[in-house]
């Protein structure tokens, strides 16, 4: 039966969790981009010029009469004045910083959304479209290539998974190729390729692997990422 590998749970909750906080920035920093900066700029615009009407006019009603246009610009300024004020819980809407918008569209818009959302969402995709497949025959089917039985000659498993804490341990194997290539496998993101390397691992190695990528004589070691074992 062939062994086709998927996306670890891990690596696909992950990445989705991550791509929808950077969308959420994203619409955030747009929105504020958008709207809730360009009107508080407005607002605020508004609220200074209606205070300095009104205060002008309130120091020239101190010492002579207001004409009928001059009181209703002072009741109209005091009008603008109420209404923003309550629009801003009786608070003075502050001028915003010029450089508010350009980190909204740099570190929100561009930032997480043109770049962060892609960075983590087109992994997955690539992962689940372009699985590993290894047939009944012994033909490696790969992102990078076909490649026959015949045409692999070992697997270095120097780099799989180690008990004894070595640096250098890491969920990968590579496959020797005939003609001296390396071909990757790596088991942290993608599901079942523990099987594809423990089918390679025991072909050449019966003496030191099992089918399961497992050390004779080794307990199972479980991933501290994605929770899964080699065995």
């Amino acid at each position: 039966m062939p062994i086709v590998t998927s996306i670890q749970p891990f690596t696909l909750w992950r990445n989705t969790g991550f791509a929808a906080l950077c969308l959420i920035f994203a619409l955030w920093g747009w929105y504020d981009y958008e709207y809730k900066i360009p009107r508080l700029e407005r607002d605020s615009a508004a609220y200074q010029a209606a205070k300095d009407t009104r205060s002008n006019l309130e120091k020239a009603a101190e010492t002579a009469e207001l004409r009928p246009e001059q009181i209703t610009e002072l009741e109209a300024a005091r009008t603008v004045l109420d209404d923003i004020k309550d629009r801003y819980g009786n608070a003075v809407p502050s001028k915003p910083q010029a450089y508010d918008r350009q980190v909204q569209l740099w570190l929100y818009i561009i930032g997480c959304g043109v770049l962060g959302v892609p960075m983590f969402a087109w992994p997955i995709v690539k992962t689940m479209r372009r699985p590993y497949r290894l047939d009944d025959d012994g033909t490696l089917r790969t992102p990078e290539g076909t490649f026959p039985a015949e045409q692999i000659v070992d697997i270095d498993m120097t780099r799989w998974c180690s008990p004894t804490g070595d640096r250098r341990s890491t969920w990968t194997a590579k496959l020797i190729l005939k003609d001296g290539r390396k071909v990757l496998l790596d088991d942290h993101d993608h599901r079942n390729m523990d099987m594809i390397i423990g089918a390679y691992a025991h072909r050449f190695h019966p003496d030191q692997w099992t089918k399961t990528a497992k050390r004779v004589g080794e307990a199972s070691v479980p991933d501290p990422a994605t929770g899964s074992t080699n065995a």
